[in-house]
């Protein structure tokens, strides 16, 4: 047994489903302050976590990159905002050789969104062909920042690449009752337009592992395409093969994928593994979810690192005796041989946290670093 392990190696054993010295403590917090999350190290309500969080836990620092529309440097979005009484009318244009591509949200001062008024960009079929007509481009993303937060990061964790695969490029362009019904009467065109998005996502994700962007990378898209909304045939034809290859790519520059993946799982859990992934999360319970950390351990836990899997909700309203108890029962369930890391669903998002979120965070690091020592035998005593 390995002991005294720094952050950064022991996610590494736990993505090579090896026993570390203890099983990792993910919160999904940001290292350092980041636009898309709550301002963890400035927010007062914050303060009593964050001593806690860079003292015990273990980095993913997940960074994304900026990329242009259907992933070519020649698309070009512009924005109009109309003021319409108590509502704010903002639309995204993008102009293509067969006609403009209109995406509008129309939100009301109070921030709810008119569902009658805001559409995404495909609204027709043929919207795909307009997108696709847009001369491709190639496109460098900018490395710096990332580069930058590895250096700062250091032993404290591991860099993570944020990458929405080609099947969320065409779920975002559409809204979800389309998708849907086009999922059963227009599947060779968004299979041909998937294909296109994942052919120069690949040229994309080469050149970033050429420069060495990793270790790690997160791939969402799979939880765009889950029953009950669409049939599971969908995920082998539209992300199977085409993410099966990104994390193809991934491993031969000895890298680790993670499948991030909410809501129900079951029924395309084998086939994430499939895929070659390196980990999962979350895996959520119902009803939030339909599989459970145990059952997932015993089909896949050979295979694949499960990430997870502590609901947010139970943190916001849960009590510290009832966190400290579901975190040693995901222990129990899934740490056994390796191959877990303890994180919630979710968070931090919420600009503000109560007494009992944050105690409830110190009392899930408290619980992870309590029964998650290896060996577990002490985890039953």
């Amino acid at each position: 047994m390995i002991y005294g392990l720094t952050s950064r190696d022991r996610l590494l054993l736990a993505l090579q489903r090896k026993e570390p010295d203890r099983v990792p403590i993910w919160m999904l917090f940001p290292r350092e302050r980041l636009p898309y999350y709550a301002d963890v190290y400035n927010e007062p309500s914050y303060a009593p976590v964050i001593p806690y969080v860079l003292k015990y836990t273990d980095f993913f620092d997940r960074r994304g990159f900026p990329r242009p529309p259907f992933l070519t440097a020649a698309a070009v979005e512009r924005q109009e905002i109309i003021e319409d009484g108590e509502y704010t009318i903002t639309r995204r244009i993008i102009d293509t050789p067969l006609g403009p591509l209109v995406a509008q949200v129309r939100r009301h001062r109070d921030g709810h969104i008119a569902p009658g008024d805001s559409f995404a960009f495909f609204r027709e079929i043929e919207d795909l062909e307009k997108a696709l007509s847009i001369p491709y481009e190639p496109f460098s993303p900018p490395l710096d920042e990332f580069r930058d937060a590895a250096a700062r990061l250091g032993d404290a964790g591991l860099m993570m690449a944020d990458l929405g695969t080609a099947i969320s490029i065409l779920y975002h362009a559409t809204d979800t009752q389309q998708f849907a019904i086009w999922t059963l009467t227009e599947m060779d065109a968004l299979e041909h337009f998937v294909r296109v998005m994942h052919q120069r996502l690949e040229v994309m994700v080469h050149e970033l592992l050429e420069q060495g962007v990793g270790p790690v990378w997160f791939l969402v898209g799979s939880e765009f395409v889950i029953p009950p909304l669409v049939s599971p045939a969908v995920f082998d034809r539209l992300v199977a093969p085409f993410d099966g290859r990104l994390i193809e790519m991934i491993h031969d520059h000895g890298g680790y994928a993670i499948v991030h993946h909410h809501g129900p799982i079951d029924e395309l859990l084998e086939g994430i593994a499939d895929m070659g992934a390196d980990g999962i999360q979350p895996i959520e319970a119902p009803p939030q979810g339909n599989c459970t950390m145990a059952e997932a351990k015993r089909r896949v836990g050979d295979r694949v690192c499960l990430i997870g899997s502590i609901q947010y909700g139970d943190i916001q309203l849960g009590t510290p005796e009832e966190i400290e108890a579901q975190v040693r029962q995901t222990i129990l369930d899934a740490g056994q041989g390796g191959g877990l890391i303890l994180a919630p669903t979710a968070g931090p998002y919420e600009p503000q946290i109560t007494p009992r979120t944050a105690a409830n965070y110190i009392r899930f690091i408290e619980a992870g670093l309590r029964w998650g020592r290896y060996p577990l035998q002490a985890v039953s005593s």
